[in-house]
């Protein structure tokens, strides 16, 4: 019996901290953008995916998705062309450069073979930029449109990148490599070195974001336009940049997920949605804006679903997201008495 305590907690332990990152994800997409991303599980299934493809020595679908992206970027520009051709010029020259690069990179990663390790940081580069591209499409143009507009939109992007990585992966499951093979007993417990994995890279993930924030410039205008955008407006904070920085930042915490997730599931096409719901379940204790209880929510998630899995494995997803309504629950009865 205490060996299968001890399991679960481990297990649930390391889900939680798979869905810390997507948690993160969502909370900074909402506080500065007011967006609440259902799209945001997508970037876990274009990580976990670009680093299969890597990893086989494959040329990634991403790079293709990353390039065309850039390429529609131009098309939208051009409207520019006649205002300001120099600046649209310099910007199409940049969209290029960096469409180059990225296929340069891709290149140079297959030909030297690199560690698991290496290819985790060639597939972000590649998907972490997917995030701006997204947020210039549909967020960009309509800042104040109101939260059941993004909603929707999100979801169509959900649909849309789920439908372009059937076209692209195919429906079949992609094995991937852990950052480590093997595991150490402790005690009457094996515990995978894909979990201490999971555990240092959250970990430091989550101390990132907190040192970006808290002792850069960067950092600063992306609280200032979470605390009021329209204040930061008028210090001079380019709240577009800010929001177009949330989604690229969350893009890579999402895909470091899909990353250490897929070898403990194998990486599809449609991996990416019922993840992003359970780290949307998480956040959804911290009311999407409050980032500790947000922690805290998603290790309820991990150790429910690591517990429900064990005891009743065909309600498994049914028991995680029915703590939702407890959730939202508890959030609007902690609303009212706040607003007394």
């Amino acid at each position: 019996m205490t060996d299968t305590i001890l399991f679960l907690l481990v297990d649930g332990l390391t889900n939680g901290l798979v869905y810390a990152l997507l948690a993160l994800s969502l909370v900074l997409v909402f506080t500065v953008t007011r967006v609440v991303n259902i799209a945001q599980g997508e970037y876990v299934m274009l990580g976990a995916l670009t680093l299969a493809d890597l990893l086989q020595g494959r040329m990634p679908g991403t790079l293709y998705l990353l390039v065309g992206g850039l390429a529609l970027c131009v098309l939208l520009d051009a409207p520019r062309w006649r205002r300001d051709w120099r600046r649209a010029l310099a910007f199409a020259g940049g969209l290029i450069v960096a469409a180059v690069a990225a296929v340069a990179l891709t290149r140079g990663a297959l030909a030297l073979q690199l560690p698991v390790i290496g290819m985790m940081a060639v597939a972000l580069v590649l998907v972490a930029p997917i995030g701006v591209l997204i947020y210039r499409f549909t967020v960009h143009p309509i800042p104040n449109a109101t939260t059941i507009v993004f909603v929707i939109i999100s979801v169509g992007v959900s649909m849309i990148v789920q439908g372009l990585g059937l076209l692209i992966w195919g429906a079949n499951p992609y094995p991937v490599d852990p950052i480590a093979s093997g595991g150490l007993m402790m005690g009457p417990v094996f515990i995978p070195y894909q979990s201490f994995a999971i555990l240092i890279v959250a970990l430091l993930s989550m101390g990132g974001l907190y040192l970006f924030s808290e002792f850069t410039l960067m950092g600063k205008a992306l609280q200032a336009s979470a605390m009021n955008r329209l204040g930061a407006q008028f210090c001079g904070i380019p709240v577009n940049m800010a929001g177009g920085l949330a989604f690229l930042l969350a893009a890579a915490f999402s895909a470091i997920s899909g990353m250490l997730l897929a070898p403990l599931i194998t990486a599809n096409y449609e991996m990416g949605f019922m993840v992003g719901l359970k780290g949307f379940v998480g956040a959804a204790m911290g009311g999407l804006v409050d980032y500790p209880l947000s922690l805290v929510g998603v290790m309820i998630v991990g150790g429910l679903e690591s517990t429900s899995a064990y005891l009743a494995s065909a309600y498994r997803d049914v028991l995680v997201f029915s703590l939702l309504i407890p959730i939202l629950l508890w959030r609007n009865a902690k609303q009212r008495v706040e607003t007394r």
